[in-house]
């Protein structure tokens, strides 16, 4: 366990030779005149602007690729900005506003920019290894993409032949809307309507709290249901990981965390 903790700060202060000073992420706003119906603008958060040497190099390699698309960096000051400009009258602020984890507050921002506003989404840690572009036609309206984890519950036997990994997770750190799409209106009034039975209720693991209300069960639930009654007309059904092109994790993205302690690792607390 000691030389665990001793070789965990060794890499804990190589990275700070090598990573440091961090270096901050600005937006990079082009104009579109683009008809697709997904506009063509990518939304991040996290809690500040600033990130490691690696990390930023990846993110910067990942706008690259889209050089016609903008990307907006919502920091936590600009992001609580904009949930209570554009929906602070909504119950769904009040939920955002009680969470405790800052990756809860970014799983309702997702989905509430999106629906304001369409476009895609992708978690400051993820990207995406070709021109996003490659995803979609004009007419798309949504893409999704599966998790390689099984959904330990099933879906509706209807959806067996319509769904194109059934028994799979669908993530959500990746996403792609048109605006006002009842997807999203659908997830944010679910999270609406289960916050309350989440209340000071203590998680041994808090993340599959989280899981569970605002990320992946939530919007899996969701996305079938919306599947289920309307089909996948216009819907992009990306394979798992978009179709192996999408990256998990870039590389010195970790380095966050210096500054930021993963949620994940929390235990024995409530998340509202």
């Amino acid at each position: 366990m000691k030389l665990k903790k001793i070789e965990k700060k060794i890499s804990y202060f190589l990275k700070r030779l090598t990573e440091y000073p961090l270096v901050q992420l600005n937006d990079y706003v082009i104009d579109s005149n683009s008809k697709c119906k997904i506009p063509k603008i990518v939304y991040q958060t996290w809690e500040n602007r600033f990130f490691g040497k690696t990390h930023f190099k990846e993110l910067i390699k990942f706008r690259n690729l889209n050089k016609n698309y903008s990307f907006l960096l919502f920091d936590k000051l600009k992001r609580d900005s904009y949930m209570q400009e554009h929906w602070g009258k909504h119950e769904i602020f009040k939920v955002y506003q009680m969470s405790k984890f800052g990756q809860m507050k970014a799983d309702i921002f997702r989905y509430c920019i999106l629906f304001e506003r369409g476009g895609y989404y992708f978690d400051i840690s993820k990207g995406y290894s070709e021109s996003l572009a490659n995803l979609s036609s004009s007419n798309t309206e949504a893409i999704i993409s599966y998790e390689p984890v099984e959904c330990i519950i099933p879906p509706n036997k209807k959806l067996f032949q319509i769904l194109k990994y059934p028994h799979k997770n669908i993530l959500q750190w990746g996403l792609a809307f048109s605006k006002n799409h009842p997807i999203l209106e659908m997830v944010i009034n679910a999270i609406v309507n289960d916050y309350h039975f989440y209340i000071d209720k203590v998680f041994d693991i808090p993340k599959t709290g989280v899981l569970s209300l605002t990320a992946t069960g939530q919007f899996t639930k969701i996305v079938r249901e919306y599947i289920q009654e309307n089909g996948t007309e216009n819907l992009i059904q990306a394979g798992v990981y978009f179709n192996q092109k999408g990256i998990f994790s870039m590389k010195g993205s970790r380095v966050r965390h210096h500054l930021i302690k993963e949620y994940a690792d929390e235990r024995n607390k409530s998340i509202l």
